[in-house]
């Protein structure tokens, strides 16, 4: 870890209204980690049920659901997840199915087929219990550099720079960074800011700190400044324009249209074989790209850069090979892709039924 903060690849993209700060000096640095801790100390927010327990599974648990899910959403379906597989052994014994459907709400499903897998690979290679070291958390399933690294801090306690979105936002304020983010320069600059902020032991505590704070203090729009423990070190002087990216791709929209089979009061559905949604149960696509029938339902969702509008449409004569049918109970626990069992919900399943 960099004692130092090194100022110099940093000193074109800085605002330079606050030099009194003397940039990213190791006191600037202390001041105010001193000032982060005792703040987090009094409102981080140790509630988290993942927090509440001083349990490597749960971190592990709670880093794959939290990835591009929000903290509110992924709170109830932690507590219901641990419940339903309690330990690291009982989760690898599970079969795929049973993951699956406890993993729905959160979308992404390949998140939790990876977890899954991850779960086993503990099992056979670490006796059940999660690496305490970077080299071997990289070779589990859907564990990259971030996961590992929060997984270093959150669970054992380890050196580890975690950089998730709130932290990165509070770092490129702090400093006034005012390099995209996006590029090369910027995640060199970000990744020194870092260095400098988390120290060599206690790392848990400095990335909730940050974590906490870029969540409820320091958040995307309106940041509360006033009420910031950063406020006399930050060198912000437009903070809501912080931190800036490279120009964003344009959003795609896209129509698909699926097939209604219901016949004899069953859904007919196919399982994806992926790459979008492997595994799990979805409507299936017409054949006709311009059906002449009245359309069920209409959504729209988005997957990356794409909008998508998916409709719904009725139809007629024998149900292809390769379809199962499902009666309305047997659905609460299939694993189904979010927009789909929105799709169902909208048509009115089991009301539409064609004999």
């Amino acid at each position: 870890m960099l004692a130092v903060f090194i100022t110099v690849p940093y000193e074109p993209f800085m605002d330079k209204q606050k030099r009194h700060l003397h940039d990213a000096s190791s006191f600037r640095v202390g001041l105010a980690r001193e000032a982060l801790l005792l703040w987090y100390a009094a409102h981080g927010r140790h509630g988290l049920p993942w927090r509440a327990v001083n349990d490597p599974y749960a971190v592990l648990v709670s880093e794959f659901m939290l990835q591009q899910t929000t903290v509110a959403t992924v709170t109830p379906r932690f507590r219901a997840w641990m419940k339903q597989f309690p330990s690291i052994i009982e989760l690898a014994l599970a079969n795929e199915q049973e993951v699956l459907a406890a993993w729905q709400g959160l979308g992404y499903y390949s998140r939790a087929l990876r977890l899954h897998r991850a779960a086993q690979e503990i099992v056979e290679r670490h006796a059940g219990l999660l690496p305490d070291d970077e080299a071997s958390l990289l070779k589990l399933p859907g564990v990259g550099a971030y996961t590992a690294a929060a997984v270093l801090a959150f669970a054992h306690d380890r050196p580890a720079i975690v950089l998730d979105t709130n932290i990165i936002r509070v770092l490129a304020r702090w400093a006034n960074l005012i390099q995209p983010i996006d590029t090369p320069i910027g995640r060199h600059a970000i990744q020194g800011l870092a260095e400098s902020f988390f120290p060599g032991t206690g790392c848990r505590a400095i990335a909730s700190a940050l974590m906490d704070l870029g969540a409820t203090v320091c958040v995307p729009r309106a940041p509360a400044c006033n009420s910031c423990p950063l406020k006399e070190t930050c060198m912000a002087t437009n903070p809501e324009n912080l931190p800036k990216r490279s120009q964003r791709v344009p959003t795609t929209r896209l129509t698909e249209t699926r097939a209604w089979f219901v016949r004899k009061g069953q859904l007919f559905l196919k399982q994806s074989q992926g790459p979008r949604w492997r595994d799990l149960w979805i409507l299936p696509e017409m054949v006709d790209t311009k059906p002449r029938v009245v359309m069920l339902a209409e959504i729209t969702y988005p997957i990356t850069r794409y909008l998508i509008t998916m409709q719904v449409f009725p139809t007629k004569g024998k149900v292809p090979l390769g379809l199962r049918g499902f009666y309305p109970e047997e659905l609460v626990t299939l694993p189904i892709p979010s927009p789909h069992r929105r799709a169902i919900a909208a048509a009115g399943f089991p009301s539409h039924s064609i004999m």
